[in-house]
């Protein structure tokens, strides 16, 4: 097995070659080792080097992996776990779609990287839906689950879709693993029609817990390779004819135990603690609403 092979990037945003490292944790993941694809993942401790762009100040991963190395394991990707949470993923798909629908509450929609369709099959009580995602493994849970129109193709490849053919677009936590955020913007508003929606959330390293935890937040992660904060946010959907009309923290719903899940990585004393609590208490199975301020949520219209 070897590790991913890396290549050197310019800036997605303005173009410049010119990075300051912010951190540096060389990759230990294997290239074959899908698991770092997984959207149930705790992986964020080999993240590789992370750098500011001194030009415009978007922060990104360089060196990277190779596009095809993380087409190929996004496509191989097979997350059994993702499904352990069904309640609370159905619960948080109706909360970006409260917020959809402030902006437009029917019509055709599309969400790019659907996974196995929890936000889709929310979705459509109220609109058209289709899905794309890359991997085989969640377009057939999707289409076996809730008889969805999926399809495990690369958005920027496929021509199933003609300009104008929707009123809505979702990427939820989707634009941060893609390696070329600029043309994804590009081809959602070539898809969107006139007045439609974008519907973005994705991790937001200026927000305070990413400043204060520094090479430890837990939105820098192996399989990430943007980190947008609401500034380089609103200047590429600007770049490209989408106009932000709302941009806010955004929280989830989880059971205890998952968020518990979550700070095996952190200092011992923190979660065995934790993890006691949860235990003695019994609320493990219960649904926790948490907010903690570095998610954004994000609607744009095409202008």
């Amino acid at each position: 097995m070897s590790l991913p092979l890396l290549e050197d990037v310019a800036c997605n945003l303005c173009g410049s070659r010119g990075g300051r490292a912010l951190f540096d944790r060389p990759y230990t993941a294997r290239a074959e080792d899908s698991a770092v694809f997984a959207a149930t993942t705790d992986e964020f401790q080999d993240y590789g080097r992370i750098v500011r762009c001194l030009d415009c100040g978007l922060v990104y991963t360089n060196p990277r992996p190779s596009a095809a190395c993380l087409a190929e394991g996004y496509g191989a990707c097979v997350d059994e776990s993702y499904l352990a949470e069904s309640s609370s993923r159905s619960i948080n798909a109706h909360l970006s779609l409260r917020t959809i629908k402030r902006f437009v509450g029917s019509g055709r929609l599309l969400e790019i990287g659907c996974a196995t369709g929890y936000f889709l099959n929310a979705a459509r009580a109220d609109f058209d839906v289709a899905g794309l995602d890359l991997s085989q493994w969640a377009c057939e849970v999707a289409r076996r689950r809730f008889r969805l129109d999926v399809y495990a193709e690369d958005f920027l490849r496929t021509t199933r879709f003609p300009a104008g053919s929707f009123d809505a677009i979702a990427l939820i936590d989707v634009i941060e693993h893609l390696t070329d955020p600029k043309a994804a913007l590009a081809r959602a508003a070539e898809w969107l029609r006139p007045g439609g929606v974008l519907y973005l959330v994705t991790p937001d390293i200026g927000s305070l817990s990413a400043r204060l935890l520094r090479g430890y937040w837990w939105g820098l992660r192996p399989a990430h390779i943007y980190y947008f904060d609401r500034s380089s946010m609103r200047r590429m959907l600007r770049d490209h004819g989408l106009e932000p009309v709302l941009v806010k923290s955004f929280g989830r719903i989880f059971s205890y135990a998952y968020w518990v899940s979550r700070l095996r990585h952190y200092p011992r004393p923190v979660h065995a603690s934790v993890s006691a609590a949860v235990r003695w208490l019994d609320i493990g199975d219960k649904l926790l609403y948490l907010d903690t301020r570095d998610s954004m949520e994000i609607c744009a219209v095409k202008r």
